[in-house]
């Protein structure tokens, strides 16, 4: 048995459900992940999570009394006090106890949207070390957005701080799974951006790759029409993300989720355009720094088993 204390961090998405346990020091010591879909009941997927956690604990050798804190990670609106996810559109839940059900499978936890949860690990052991004030933009099945001010965790008064994922950018645009139209999540994420391919190319992603990553995957093949997909939702993004900048004014914008590993094909792109669409007191400046999460796609896990330093 390893001893020591250590935490449970729980990042709940809309594909899969990463859990682990980190050190204090922000280092992963045991991980699984294990499949979700809008088709599971709340209950029954926390139940499946918490059936997973003492395996893990023991496959790793840790003692069970040297866990000194949990937090889970939601994609959607959380209250943390209450440990309610009021909506979270990508899973289909409205007002879900998901606090008090992990409470009464024995795990107290706290919980929070996973964008902050990101933003936070990045902030304490990742790319934005040093900094006071962040954007931590996730991107995978949707966009979601956390947001550090004074090395905290901005919720704001209605909780919803840092939705960028839902903010319109093409009046009468895309329908959202929210339930407006035109949100930036419908144009750059994995779901908008699959959604757009089967639409232009379906004939050109076969029954083994209809996802986004097909779709990266066409791009970096030199497919033109793929290119030309991916490049027009950068722009998108970068609109969004300058919008953010200049009403935020952070020091970095931070790319996490599973697609920041498309650096030449995402980053370096956001890092020319988002300038371009800039307040020109702040792009003139060229003092915001646009990083690669240095957690990948851990950091929202990470986070959510630090909660307890950034609240």
């Amino acid at each position: 048995m390893k001893t020591g204390q250590y935490s449970l961090g729980i990042d709940i998405g809309g594909t899969k459900a990463n859990i682990g346990f980190v050190d204090p020091e922000g280092r992963v010591i045991a991980k699984l992940r294990i499949p979700t879909d809008r088709s599971m009941d709340p209950l029954s997927l926390v139940e499946r999570i918490c059936r997973e956690i003492p395996a893990l604990a023991k496959g790793a050798g840790l003692e069970p009394g040297g866990l000194c804190f949990a937090g889970v990670g939601v994609p959607g609106t959380a209250d943390i006090k209450t440990g309610i996810v009021e909506y979270c559109p990508n899973l289909g839940w409205r007002d879900v106890p998901l606090g008090r059900y992990f409470k009464e499978l024995g795990h107290e936890v706290l919980v929070v949207q996973d964008a902050r949860a990101a933003a936070l690990a990045e902030l304490l052991y990742g790319a934005a070390r040093g900094y006071e004030d962040i954007v931590c933009i996730t991107l995978g099945t949707g966009i979601g957005s956390g947001l550090i001010l004074n090395r905290r965790i901005f919720h704001g008064s209605m909780n919803t701080a840092g939705e960028i994922g839902h903010t319109v950018i093409v009046k009468d645009g895309r329908p959202c799974s929210c339930g407006n139209q035109g949100c930036l999540e419908r144009y750059f994420s994995g779901t908008g951006i699959l959604e757009q391919a089967l639409e232009r190319f379906p004939e050109r992603l076969g029954e083994d790759n209809r996802s986004s990553e097909g779709v990266f995957a066409l791009a970096r093949e030199g497919d033109t029409l793929a290119l030309e997909l991916i490049r027009e939702s950068v722009e998108y993004l970068a609109l969004g993300i300058a919008n953010c900048v200049s009403i935020l004014s952070p020091q970095a914008v931070i790319i996490s989720g599973g697609m920041c590993e498309h650096e030449e094909l995402v980053i370096e792109p956001l890092r020319l355009l988002v300038p371009r669409f800039g307040f020109p007191t702040w792009a003139g400046k060229k003092r915001l720094r646009i990083e690669k999460a240095a957690l990948g796609s851990d950091s929202p896990m990470i986070g959510a088993a630090s909660l307890q330093l950034g609240i």
